[in-house]
Order: C-alpha cells, then structure tokens, then sequence
C-alpha cells in the first residue's frame, strides 16, 4: 500500500512514517527538516497547491494520512490567520486532491473541537470549541465531509510516549526538565484520555488496512488530569516527583481558551477494532524508561 503521510517530520508524523514504512510504501511530506528521516520524504509547503498535487500525481498514494496541523492552542490564539490557513484551507485541498486521484483520506482531528465542559465525550456529541484551534480542526473536519472524498476523521486525545528524534511530546518535557532539576507546573484540575503514540500508530495502520470511514475517538482507557499524567511519567523515568508544582489550570493568563476535561468515551474505538491493546499507562511509560536505558 502506497501511503503519503504529512506533517512526517513531526512527533505523530515520524512515529507514523517510521512504523508504517515496514511494510508499507510510504512518503512523507516535511515543511522544515533539519535531520534525515528514517523513511522517503521530500520538502514542500503545503500552501503551494500546484507542487503538492504535482507531488500527489506522481506518488499516486493509495491513503493520504493527514498530520501536518498548527497545534498550538495559544499561538492559534495569536494567529488565526495562520491557523485557518494551515489547518483549513491546507485539509480542503488535500481532501479534493484525494478525491481527485481516488485516494483515501484519514485526517487526524483533536478533542480541542470540544469545549472540555463535560468530559467523555462520544462520536455523536456536537462539537463546541472555545478557541482558534479547535474551531479550525472541526472546520477542517466539514471541509473533508464537504468533498465527498472517502475519509476516516480521527480525533486524538492528548498523546504521550518519547519522540524519536523529531518532534517533541509532554514526556519529552517532563523528563528532561525534572533531569535538569527545573520546576514543571501541571494543570490538576485539567482531563484527558491520553494515549500513547505506539497505540495510535497501530490504529492509524490498522484503519488504512481495514479502509475504514466516518469517525473515531481515538484516546486511552483511563480519564486522568495532566498532573497524574505527569507524576506517571516521573515514576516510569525513577525521577523525583518533587519538582512538579500542582495548578488550577484557570490559574493560567488564557485559562478562557483551555479546556477543563476533554476525556473520551473509547467505546466506539474498541468496537471498530477489539484488536488493539489498551495497556495501562504506567506499563506504556515503564516499556519507553526502559528502552531509554538500552545502549
């Protein structure tokens, strides 16, 4: 199976691309990259509509998997502009691209396209962002749906697990400062499901096998506030826990675009695919401090 993959120089796009390219052809597309990937990729903007189609007609991907995304709540806060640009207009010409060339498209959504009000949140809750970002991604979501092009819409949750080398995650963050002895501040009263990035590689290859469309919450089994995430990273790592400094998360100078609980309602996922292990998240964390550890 021919799989294009953006965003590839990313944290979930070279987890994808480096998983993925096993038994896979794969290409990946990088706006910058300063270091050579583990798979075949090539450097383009994605705003340059003429280069990318040229690009998609020549690799004729089968499934385009769609990462590439501004995500930063506050900088989408401060650059809506830019925001809409990345993360709307790029997915609508993707999606009519893939149309186009009859390929498959699995967007990769976020829970920020919820207001984070109630928590456990299912496929059938009307989405109610309260920031830039997440009215982005859930516009971008109604541009794929718009272009008829057959899709499969993934909303990730908060996702853990180390980098390999591109891109940076919470448990990047986390264990490098408490190694370096720096203080972290973590929201205790601030939800998610978060999921580790092995498990959402295996259902991102598991949907383009299996040629899945609609939608699917994808997150972890367990409902958890980035405080607890955070003391589990620490204890996977042997990392002294002292250094984490408990918030409210209203506490923060642009608390009115942050969302309280964003958790999920897995049940769907689970059903569509009984095959993928939920392990609990302080096994996932052990497995990453261990290999950390190997020569």
């Amino acid at each position: 199976m021919r799989i294009l993959i953006t965003g590839a120089s990313g944290f979930v796009g070279s987890h994808l691309g480096k998983h993925l390219s096993r038994d896979h052809d794969v290409l990946g597309i990088v706006f910058r990259n300063q270091r050579c990937l583990p798979f075949p990729n090539e450097s383009i903007d994605l705003t340059a509509g003429k280069a990318v189609t040229a690009l998609l007609q020549d690799f004729k991907p089968h499934v385009i998997v769609h990462a590439a995304a501004m995500s930063r709540v506050i900088e989408c806060e401060d650059h809506p502009e830019q925001a809409a640009l990345a993360n709307v207009a790029v997915t609508e010409s993707l999606a009519l691209a893939a149309k186009t060339l009859r390929a498959r498209l699995i967007f990769l959504s976020s829970d920020q396209v919820f207001s984070g009000k109630k928590g456990g949140y299912r496929e059938s809750h009307i989405p109610d962002p309260v920031n830039v970002y997440g009215r982005t991604k859930l516009e971008a979501e109604n541009a794929v749906i718009a272009s008829g092009v057959v899709s499969l819409i993934v909303r990730s949750n908060s996702l853990v697990g180390p980098s390999i080398g591109w891109g940076d995650s919470f448990t990047d963050m986390i264990v490098r400062k408490l190694r370096a002895g720096e203080a972290v501040t973590l929201f205790e009263d601030q939800y998610r499901s978060p999921i580790h990035i092995r498990t959402m590689v295996r259902i991102v290859e598991a949907v383009c096998v299996l040629g899945l469309s609609g939608l699917i919450h994808a997150g972890g089994p367990r409902r958890i506030s980035r405080l607890d995430t955070g003391y589990a990273v620490a204890r996977a790592y042997a990392l002294s826990p002292e250094g984490i400094t408990a918030v409210g998360y209203r506490s923060h100078p642009r608390a009115d675009v942050l969302t309280a609980d964003n958790s999920y309602d897995i049940s769907h996922l689970r059903q569509l695919l009984p095959f993928i292990e939920m392990r609990p998240l302080d096994e996932e964390l052990a497995e990453d401090a261990i290999t950390s550890r190997k020569p």
